[in-house]
């Protein structure tokens, strides 16, 4: 009788089935927000569980629902000890709810940077719990796609607390291993170059973010820190020529260094895979320094951040002097032509358009990740979901 009375009010509610099971979750704080929704900490009510919803706002996705069932798709059947776990979804009219367990142990540069020493015998054990999640994904065919600290939590503030890998919003599971995809995907200053210039990638993409990881973990900053716009930075992407500054470099030993190097190859066909990681003598051997990283880390990664607000500052100051007097000295008035503002514009909307857009070429933001296509079948339930079924 309950479960007929519950099918009629979400019929005249015009509500999806699965949007029942909303009742079991005590709903919290907002843990972050991003371009789709946010993320709420929530109370599984039947057994006092603290999970974490990914609440996705369909409006959002522009009738591109499918990339939501895609991420469901492939989260729910990982099962990994540093892969975040879905444990339920449903959905309503206006939303999707994925329910993770929840990892109250902050990001990764975050965390690093409260602790009170750090050194590379540190750093060589989340990256290899990095590693574990990344080849346990490509030993799937998953590639994840969009590795970069942000997208690594750890489960709890506890000394040993695991290393989380999370956000597979745009991960794809390929066909086969020769499988070659085409979308643009990931985080400026992660992505690899094979991405950037459309050439075709799979999994060695996420070995060049970790990479990426990698450098910036052990110094503060970036290993293309220099370079600003598009054109010079691709250049150093291909160059690989990655410079260690010997101020922040000195005692870091040369087996980091090689596994930098192996993992930053502009040849994808060159790059050491997932499995090959975690074999390098970086991370299976005792050469690691324990000097304390910490103070030049710190120092580092806030003059990077101060650095860059200070050039958007700059450019903007120009946008806003060039969108009031044109090349020619005179104003650029709301009768002028889209165009003639466009070139007033100029170069130095460059580095903006690939903070906002997240890369050159039409790269994607951040947190907008370009669609793929839908599995086969999407509505299908999740095996294993601990949360009631009517």
């Amino acid at each position: 009788m309950a479960s007929t009375i519950r099918g009629m009010w979400h019929h005249l509610a015009q509500q999806p089935e699965s949007y029942e099971r909303k009742q079991y979750y005590a709903f919290g704080r907002v843990l972050g927000a991003g371009t789709f929704g946010e993320v709420r900490e929530a109370t599984f009510t039947p057994d006092g569980r603290h999970v974490a919803i990914k609440v996705i706002k369909k409006s959002g996705l522009n009738g591109d629902e499918a990339m939501v069932i895609k991420e469901i798709n492939i989260v729910r059947h990982l099962n990994h000890p540093n892969i975040v776990k879905l444990l339920d979804w449903f959905e309503s009219k206006d939303k999707y709810y994925l329910v993770f367990e929840l990892c109250t142990g902050g990001e990764l540069f975050e965390e690093i940077s409260k602790r009170g020493h750090f050194s590379e015998k540190d750093a060589t054990y989340l990256i290899r719990s990095g590693y574990e999640s990344i080849a346990y994904l490509h030993d799937h065919n998953i590639v994840h796609r969009d590795i970069k600290p942000e997208n690594f939590i750890f489960r709890d503030r506890t000394p040993d607390a695991p290393l989380m890998l999370a956000d597979f919003g745009i991960a794809r599971i390929m066909k086969s291993d020769d499988e070659i995809l085409s979308t643009m995907c990931g985080s400026y200053g992660y992505a690899a170059p094979e991405v950037l210039l459309r050439q075709g990638h799979g999994k060695p993409v996420d070995v060049w973010s970790m990479g990426i990881v990698t450098f910036s973990i052990l110094c503060g900053y970036s290993p293309f820190w220099r370079f600003e716009t598009p054109k010079p930075l691709m250049a150093a992407m291909l160059s690989d020529n990655i410079e260690f500054i010997e101020t922040y470099w000195w005692d870091v030993s040369e087996n980091a260094k090689d596994f930098i190097r192996r993992s930053l190859k502009s040849n994808p066909s060159e790059r050491m895979t997932a499995s090959e990681a975690l074999q390098h003598p970086w991370l299976t051997g005792e050469a690691a320094s324990t000097r304390d990283l910490l103070p030049d880390v710190i120092h580092n990664f806030n003059a990077r951040a101060t650095l860059r607000r200070a050039v958007l500052k700059v450019q903007a100051l120009n946008r806003i002097r060039k969108l009031s007097l044109g090349s020619n000295g005179r104003s650029l008035s709301d009768s002028s032509s889209s165009s003639e503002k466009e070139r007033a514009m100029g170069s130095d909307m460059e580095v903006e358009q690939d903070e906002q857009a997240g890369g050159p070429s039409g790269m994607p933001q951040q947190q907008s990740p370009l669609p793929c296509s839908p599995p086969a079948d999407p509505k299908e339930s999740i095996p294993g979901s601990w949360a009631p079924q009517g």
